[in-house]
C-alpha cells in the first residue's frame, strides 16, 4: 500500500473535522481502508490498484469529514454542504466584484467625486452579497431535500460533478519555508514606512497660507505610538530572520507572529477611531480636510476594516500553521 495517497487521503479528511474527534476518526480511517486493501489483495488484485479502489470506494474526502463534522439534523446536509460551499464562493468570486465596479461607474457618472464613487458602492454590495448567500443557500436546501428524498439520484438532476478519484487530493501540506524574498521584502517595507513617517514631518504636501509644511500625521504621536510600532516593525523583521535561519516555519513562530499583527493593529484601530493618527492642524490648513480629522470619520471606518481584515488573515495563517503541525504530529 502506498503510504503517500493513504496519508494524503486522511490528511484532507481530518483537516475538516473538530480536534478532539480528529486522532480518532484518523484511526478509524487507517483501519478501514488497510481491512479493504488487504481483502482486495487477497482476491488478486494489485496493491497500488487495491489502494485506489478502496479510496475510490469512499468518496470525497470533504463529504466523508462532513459526515463527521456536522450534525445529522441541518439545514444542508453533509453530503450538500462542500458543494454549497463551493457554489457560494464561486458566486460571490464572480458576482460581488462585477456588482461593485458598476455601481462605481454609475456614482462616477453621476458626478460624484472619486472617494465617494469608491466608498458608496460597498454598502449596496454588502447588500446583493447578502441577496445572494440566501439565494443560493435556498437551492442547496431545496436540493439537500430532494437528495433526501430520492437517495438514488442525489443531486445528479441538478448539479451533476465528475465522480471524486484519488487523482484528485491535494499534495500532502508542508510547512512552508520562510524564504530569503519574504524577509527582505518585510524588511524594505518596514523600512519604506519608517522613512514615510520622517518625510512626512518635512515634505508635506498641506501647507499653511505661509507657506509652512503640516505634516500628516500628528506630532503627538511621536512621544511614544510611532516609537512603539517602530519597535513591533522591527520584531518583526527579527522573527522573520529567525524564520529564514529554521528553514521552516513553526507553531511558536506563527503564534509570535500573530501577536506582533495584534500588537500593531489593534493601537493604529483605536488609534484612527479615535481620530488621532491625522494632524489636528490639517483642517485648520486646510478647510476640505476637516471631516477627516473628526472621530468616526470614513477614513477610519476604512482604517479599522483594513486593520481588521489584516489581523484575521494572520490569525488565520498561524491556525493553519498549528494545524498543519498537528496533523504531522
Amino acid at each position: 500500500m502506498t503510504a503517500a495517497l493513504t496519508d494524503r487521503y486522511i490528511a484532507a479528511t481530518v483537516r475538516r473535522v473538530p480536534d478532539k474527534q480528529r486522532r480518532e476518526i484518523e484511526q478509524e480511517l487507517r483501519a478501514a481502508i488497510a481491512d479493504d486493501v488487504e481483502a482486495r489483495i487477497r482476491r488478486g488484485e494489485a496493491p497500488a490498484d487495491a489502494e485506489y479502489a478502496a479510496l475510490c470506494e469512499l468518496g470525497d474526502p470533504d463529504r466523508l469529514a462532513a459526515r463527521y463534522a456536522h450534525p445529522a439534523v441541518a439545514l444542508i446536509g453533509p453530503d450538500t454542504y462542500p458543494e454549497y460551499l463551493h457554489a457560494l464562493r464561486g458566486a460571490c468570486k464572480n458576482v460581488l466584484p462585477f456588482v461593485y465596479i458598476v455601481l462605481a461607474l454609475i456614482h462616477r457618472a453621476h458626478g460624484e467625486n472619486a472617494w465617494a464613487a469608491l466608498l458608496r458602492p460597498i454598502g449596496s454590495t454588502m447588500t446583493v452579497a447578502v441577496y445572494l448567500a440566501v439565494c443560493v443557500t435556498v437551492v442547496f436546501v431545496i436540493a439537500d431535500r430532494a437528495r433526501g428524498t430520492r437517495p438514488e439520484a442525489g443531486l445528479a438532476t441538478a448539479l451533476r460533478t465528475p465522480d471524486w478519484t484519488p487523482d484528485r487530493l491535494p499534495a500532502a501540506e508542508q510547512p512552508r519555508p520562510a524564504t530569503r524574498n519574504r524577509l527582505v521584502t518585510g524588511i524594505l517595507k518596514a523600512a519604506a514606512l519608517v522613512a514615510a513617517l520622517f518625510a512626512q514631518r518635512v515634505l508635506s504636501p498641506v501647507t499653511t497660507p505661509a507657506g509652512v509644511h503640516v505634516p500628516l500625521i500628528n506630532p503627538s504621536l511621536w512621544g511614544f505610538w510611532i516609537p512603539y510600532l517602530i519597535t513591533v516593525l522591527t520584531l518583526t523583521a527579527l522573527l522573520n530572520a529567525a524564520g529564514l535561519r529554521m528553514r521552516r516555519s513553526s507553531p511558536a513562530t506563527a503564534v509570535a507572529g500573530a501577536a506582533l499583527t495584534l500588537a500593531a493593529t489593534a493601537p493604529l484601530a483605536w488609534l484612527f477611531w479615535q481620530a488621532r493618527v491625522l494632524n489636528p492642524a490639517l483642517a485648520d490648513s486646510a478647510g476640505a480636510l476637516a471631516r477627516l480629522t473628526a472621530p468616526g470619520n470614513w477614513i477610519a471606518w476604512l482604517a479599522v476594516l483594513t486593520l481588521t481584515l489584516a489581523t484575521a488573515g494572520a490569525l488565520a495563517e498561524a491556525w493553519r500553521t498549528l494545524h498543519r503541525d498537528r496533523v504531522a504530529v
